[in-house]
C-alpha cells in the first residue's frame, strides 16, 4: 500500500467511528422514575421521557432513581394509544422504549 491509500483508509474509518458514535440514541444514564395519572416518565436533565413498555418499569415506584437504558423516539411503535386516566397535560421530550432498567 502506498502512502495515500492509508491515508484515505484511514480517514474512512475515523469517519465511520464518528458517524457510528453520533447517530447513537440510546442512553445508559441514571433517571428518576416520574408516575402519574397521565403515564409514567423518566426524567434525566430535568426533561421527562414518556416510557412506551410499561412493563419494564412496573416494578419502580414514583419519584425512584434507576439506571437505565433507553432509545429516544418520536412515537410508540407507531400506535401512541394510552388510555387517558385524567386531564393533565404532561409535557415531555419524546417517547422512551426502555432497553434495560434496575
Amino acid at each position: 500500500m502506498n502512502k495515500m491509500t492509508n491515508i484515505i483508509t484511514l480517514a474512512t474509518l475515523l469517519t465511520a467511528c464518528i458517524l457510528t458514535i453520533s447517530c447513537k440514541k440510546e442512553r445508559n444514564i441514571e433517571a428518576t422514575i416520574i408516575t402519574d395519572c397521565t403515564g409514567t416518565y423518566l426524567r434525566f436533565n430535568s426533561k421527562d421521557y414518556k416510557v412506551c413498555n410499561l412493563e419494564k418499569t412496573e416494578n419502580f415506584t414514583h419519584g425512584q432513581t434507576v439506571e437505565v437504558t433507553f432509545k429516544k423516539m418520536d412515537d410508540c411503535d407507531g400506535s401512541g394509544n394510552f388510555p387517558t386516566t385524567c386531564y393533565l397535560n404532561h409535557p415531555f421530550e419524546s417517547w422512551a422504549q426502555v432497553i434495560k432498567i434496575k
